[in-house]
């Protein structure tokens, strides 16, 4: 087994925290058109950015961080994933699960705490978001008139299933147990750190695949 040593923690954690600069980046130096989802897909992966350099470099000891921060990148998905909706009744839908949740999730930390439920919030957080990127996907294989490996939306639906996914499937393991040793602990955050990669990845060939501006 491969030794879950401090040094590639912290090289992965540099890494993932400094991925999400990617498809910005790709976005500016292609000059592709921004479109109403590249817009937010952009500010997602700044937002990003700056969770993980408040809650890895200058506040790693503060609880409200990572917890406001999750709420917001899940507010911030399920908009992008609004975007991606053609059906009206659906966007209208979508609104009402957005303010739904996050109207719930703030009661629930204003009753009872930013400790409550530390695990139940983050699962239905991640069930929520998968299930909305594998229904856009599933939304687009059904168009028969697209190329999916050049639609943006597959990519970035691709990248949540494939992080948000990953987040549920460790959640469940982790409670399914009694508890969890520290070497254990880090073997999952190393995973988590590693599908993260892959959806900062997805993300930017998103970004690689939209049509540059004509001059």
């Amino acid at each position: 087994m491969v030794k879950t040593g401090g040094s590639l923690f912290i090289a992965l954690t540099l890494v993932v925290m400094l991925m999400p600069l990617l498809p910005p980046c790709i976005i500016f130096i292609r000059k592709v058109w921004c479109t109403a989802v590249m817009n937010v897909l952009r500010i997602l992966c700044l937002f990003i950015f700056l969770q993980h350099l408040a809650t890895t470099l200058l506040f790693p000891s503060t609880p409200f961080i990572p917890i406001a921060a999750q709420l917001i990148e899940f507010t911030l998905v399920v908009y992008l994933f609004k975007l991606m909706i053609t059906h009206r009744q659906a966007k209208e839908a979508m609104n009402m699960l957005m303010v739904s949740v996050v109207s719930v999730v703030i009661t629930i930390y204003a009753i009872k705490g930013l400790a409550a439920w530390p695990n139940i919030i983050p699962v239905v957080q991640a069930l929520i978001l998968v299930t909305l990127a594998m229904i856009i996907l599933l939304q687009r294989i059904g168009n028969r008139n697209i190329v999916l490996l050049y639609e943006p939306v597959f990519w970035i639906a691709g990248g949540v299933i494939s992080y948000f996914g990953m987040v549920l499937f460790m959640e469940i393991i982790a409670s399914s147990g009694t508890g969890l040793s520290q070497q254990i602990q880090q073997e999952k955050d190393l995973v988590l750190l590693g599908t993260d990669m892959i959806r900062f990845a997805f993300f930017a060939i998103a970004a690689y695949v939209v049509p540059v501006k004509e001059s």
